[in-house]
């Protein structure tokens, strides 16, 4: 039996029987296209899209908890597709067709797509608010006394920190004599910190998970205890983003 191009629906063939089961089954599945959101749990592994899931809804929502940024591998159909990353966990999907380049979806994002049989286009999309970036910044001249806060914010919004402060940054005038670590703490308690190795004017940031603040919630960051001799004139800025 013939089918159409696109769709893969089939066709009501000359002289049929019942041309009422055909014509019935071809209405869904154009209904399903149009109208259809499907669920997607991801296994925290990259998925390649089948026809079936990518012809047979409009909307494809994937959900799962990531532990890294994962890819969506999507059928050559031309057709429009709403995707959505309602994933937890942090992680962006990489949504592409098996030759074309990867469209980026951070948490919370959806965006319509339109597949043209090589490679995906955006026609539409809303960012989630924790795609907004909201950075924070601050500078100390000389050399910070052991144990001193050297930023006390509270938060006037919610925020995301994210994993390893990705996107984070830090610069020392004058580069420390030995390993300097400052305590990054939420209301008091540490969930990351910035370290300026012996001779590095540039930090590396850590944070083993993502850590949220509400409003009102309170940001200190702490020199080291106790004082580097030397680490003197540092700067910071430390990336977040928006809930």
């Amino acid at each position: 039996m013939t089918t159409t191009p696109n769709l893969l629906i089939d066709h009501i063939a000359a002289n049929q029987a019942q041309k009422e089961v055909t014509a019935n089954a071809a209405f869904d599945a154009l209904d399903k296209a149009l109208c259809q959101q499907s669920s997607i749990a991801l296994s925290d592994a990259n998925l390649t899209v089948t026809d079936a899931q990518m012809l047979g809804a409009m909307v494809l929502r994937f959900t799962g908890a990531l532990t890294a940024v994962r890819t969506i591998t999507i059928p050559t159909r031309n057709k429009l597709i709403v995707i959505e990353n309602a994933t937890t966990g942090g992680f962006a999907l990489a949504v592409k067709t098996p030759a074309g380049v990867a469209i980026n979806f951070n948490v919370g994002d959806r965006k319509l797509l339109y597949c043209d049989g090589t490679t995906l286009q955006i026609v539409s999309e809303a960012a989630a608010a924790s795609s907004i970036p909201y950075d924070i910044g601050g500078t100390l001249g000389g050399i910070p006394t052991g144990g001193s806060i050297i930023l006390r914010y509270p938060l006037p919004r919610a925020v995301r920190f994210p994993v390893a402060l990705a996107g984070s940054q830090g610069v020392a005038g004058t580069v420390s004599g030995a390993t300097a670590t400052f305590s990054i703490r939420k209301n008091g308690t540490q969930f990351a910190t910035m370290q300026f190795a012996a001779g590095i004017s540039t930090a590396t940031f850590t944070a083993a998970t993502a850590t949220d603040f509400a409003a009102g919630d309170v940001l200190t960051i702490l020199a080291p205890n106790p004082a580097d001799s030397t680490l003197a004139d540092i700067g910071f800025s430390l990336a977040a983003s928006r809930l």
